[in-house]
C-alpha cells in the first residue's frame, strides 16, 4: 500500500487513524465507492460508505481523510453518529 497517498489504494485493506481500526472494501458493483467498517469498540461494525462522484478509485490519504471526517461527526463515547439536538422527531415534510 502506498502509504504516501499517490497512488489508489487496494480494494481491499484495514487502516488505523486516531487509533481507531477500519475496513476499507471498495464496491466493484458501483463505481467509486467504498464502505468502511469500524473494527474497534465503541460501536464495532458502525460505518458508512462514500462514492466519488467521478468514478474514480482513492489514494489511502483520501480515506484516512474520509474517516476522519466521520469520526468528526460521532460521539466519541458511544462511537455513533450524535442525534441533532434541534430535532424533535418530527416528520419536516408537508403531507
Amino acid at each position: 500500500m502506498d502509504e504516501s497517498g499517490s497512488s489508489p489504494s487496494p480494494d481491499a485493506f484495514e487502516v488505523v487513524v486516531d487509533g481507531i481500526e477500519f475496513s476499507v472494501v471498495y464496491d466493484m458493483s458501483q463505481p467509486g465507492a467504498y464502505h468502511y467498517t469500524r473494527r474497534t469498540h465503541p460501536a464495532y461494525g458502525y460505518g458508512f460508505t462514500s462514492r466519488r462522484s467521478d468514478h474514480q478509485r482513492s489514494t489511502t490519504a483520501h480515506h484516512v481523510d474520509a474517516i476522519r471526517d466521520f469520526l468528526g461527526i460521532c460521539d466519541p463515547v458511544t462511537g455513533y453518529i450524535e442525534d441533532d439536538p434541534d430535532d424533535d422527531g418530527s416528520d419536516d415534510v408537508d403531507d
